[in-house]
């Protein structure tokens, strides 16, 4: 039986590899190409007229357009601006908030198109994608309202009477020069390379797991173990894999959920609220990972912890409200 599954199984992974590299590797050298070469800043337009509706200094503007290339940059931004006591910890905090929408459009191009949509399928990934669009910019409506609310005092405030600081990190490559295609070539083959090293593996991995757990009809086993559970909301057993493989490892979750729907396995709906789940149970363990230090180097430890604690909490909010939402219609 095992030398009937494995060759199967390899077949299967290999057949998904062979159809969904190809799109990832294109769509992440084009994307990256556009950003080397200076194009990308054409996205500034998105975010120039959505900071400006908060109260708050022309330099924590900037910080949230530079966010849309570059969270650590545009976050030195603030970092610099705080120290010349140009911004107030108060807006430190709000600007962390409005700059999710434009954090969020940065991924656009080198996550959500490149694998998400390709692997999730067009009409189920771009619903994923505006999901996730949709939380950033709740965060950063948010935002708005705290630097409103805070913030009263500075709207007349004369910001350029100070010398607007520049980022203490290395310019972005989307500010590359526009001239150097060749370099900007070099540069996005080896960031296409390094992204398909990552990605390839993890897929391949998962996707033999998956089949073999097929062939061995495990998913009608685990089915019927969270049958209760998954019965009183109205979803697939398969919704408890995805959001558990998402936990461990993001890709992963992408891709099982992606190959669990084209099996017929589980609905767009049922993907939908499993990504989000997965985001929900393991929202901790991602600030405390990944955002705290970044914050913490850059902010302190007080304001860092603050800054970490306030997005975490909004997005837990709003993606447990999206995820009942989901539930109800």
């Amino acid at each position: 039986m095992i030398s009937h599954i494995l060759p199967t199984s390899l077949l299967y992974a290999l057949y998904w590899i062979a159809r969904t590299v190809p799109i990832i590797a294109i769509g992440v050298f084009a994307t990256s190409f556009a950003v080397n070469i200076g194009l990308m800043r054409k996205f500034d337009r998105l975010t120039k007229p959505l900071s400006s509706k908060a109260n708050i200094s022309t330099l924590s503007a900037l910080s949230v357009v530079t966010c849309a290339f570059s969270t650590t940059a545009g976050y030195s931004m603030l970092v610099d601006g705080l120290n010349e006591k140009i911004v107030s910890e108060r807006e430190v905090i709000a600007t962390t908030l409005i700059s999710s929408f434009p954090s969020t459009l940065s991924h656009l191009f080198n996550y959500f198109i490149p694998l998400v949509i390709p692997v999730l399928g067009l009409t189920t990934g771009a619903i994923y994608v505006c999901i996730v669009g949709f939380a950033a910019f709740l965060k950063t409506c948010f935002g708005i309202f705290l630097a409103r609310l805070w913030l009263k005092d500075t709207k007349n405030k004369n910001y350029s009477s100070k010398p607007m600081p520049l980022p203490s990190t290395n310019p972005d490559p989307a500010r590359a020069h526009v001239g150097d295609k060749r370099s900007a070539l070099a540069k996005s083959a080896k960031s296409t390379y390094k992204m398909l090293k990552r990605i390839v593996p993890t897929m391949f991995v998962t996707l033999i797991l998956v089949s073999v757990a097929m062939e061995l009809n495990l998913f009608n086993s685990f089915s019927a173990f969270l049958e209760p559970v998954t019965g009183i909301l109205g979803l697939e057993s398969g919704v408890a894999l995805i959001s558990a493989t998402e936990i461990v490892n993001t890709y992963a979750g992408i891709i099982l959920a992606g190959s669990l729907l084209t099996e017929g396995l589980i609905a767009t709906k049922s993907v939908l609220i499993a990504l989000l789940l997965g985001t929900v149970v393991s929202f901790s363990a991602r600030f405390v990972k990944h955002s705290l230090p970044l914050h913490v180097s850059l902010f302190g430890p007080q304001l860092g912890g603050k800054t970490v604690v306030l997005n975490a909490g909004t997005t837990l909010v709003i993606h447990v409200l999206l995820i009942v939402v989901l539930l109800i219609i």
